[in-house]
């Protein structure tokens, strides 16, 4: 029962500073009030604004930079009604993995040759958390996890090319993300090939964790099959930013 305050205090924490940044009280480029200002401000534990930072660093809305603070991003996300180059109402399933296939081996192999120790602790963290909410079934929590550990190795990469394509897809990767986890086989299924790409990076195997990585796109790619069966195919995804 405890846990299940402590994530809704959480979410709480995320809403409320998204909407702060969407209700434009902080502009792109602003300093957010630190975690203790936060905790000030709505009377919640610093682990609670600290968890809610993390989650909208990985939906894109906050930006953490270590030993300053916590930031709106330079470039806020567009209003609904623009269009993007990587929006399309014909986008299928399929589209989004071929996508997946061909980024993410890329940044895998980048990132084990240039994260930082540092950062492959951060990935054990994340993952680590990932396990516990796995345990739990706690899906909300596991979506967030998953892109988390997925935008760090893009993070790690250190190349802004690939670090801006993959933030602009967030959203439509977003979707499909969420569904992949409404089965319990599914999700369960997603924790061995974590850790297999996390050990890559202790040992420097950059090739091994390519091969790891292009595994685990393929047996996210046939349970979402398993899920839609022949409608797979046909599933559509808008790109729309999802609630918390």
């Amino acid at each position: 029962m405890r846990e299940i305050q402590k994530i809704s205090i959480t979410n709480m924490v995320a809403e409320n500073i998204r909407e702060l940044i969407e209700t434009e009280q902080y502009i792109p480029g602003q300093k957010l009030p630190t975690e203790a200002g936060f905790c000030q401000m709505w009377g919640v534990s610093r682990t609670s604004v600290r968890e809610a930072l993390r989650i909208l660093q990985a939906l894109g809305w906050v930006d953490i930079r270590p030993g300053k603070g916590s930031f709106v991003p330079d470039r806020p996300f567009p209003p609904k009604s623009q269009k993007n180059w990587y929006d399309s109402e014909n986008a299928q399933f399929s589209d989004f993995m071929e996508v997946r296939f061909a980024i993410e081996p890329l940044a895998v192999r980048l990132s084990v040759k240039r994260a930082e120790p540092k950062e492959v602790a951060e990935l054990f963290e994340i993952h680590q958390s990932f396990i516990r909410a796995n345990e739990a079934h706690d899906l909300t929590k596991m979506i967030m996890l998953d892109e988390l550990f997925h935008t760090k190795i893009m993070s790690y990469s250190k190349n802004p090319l690939l670090i801006n394509i993959n933030k602009q897809l967030l959203n439509s990767f977003r979707i499909y993300r969420g569904e992949s986890f409404t089965d319990s086989c599914v999700y369960h299924n997603a924790v061995q090939p974590h850790e297999q790409i996390l050990q890559c990076f202790y040992v420097k195997d950059a090739e091994k964790a390519v091969l790891e990585m292009q595994r685990h796109l393929e047996i996210t790619e046939a349970d979402m099959r398993q899920i839609h069966g022949n409608q797979g195919e046909k599933k559509k995804f808008s790109g729309i930013v999802d609630k918390i």
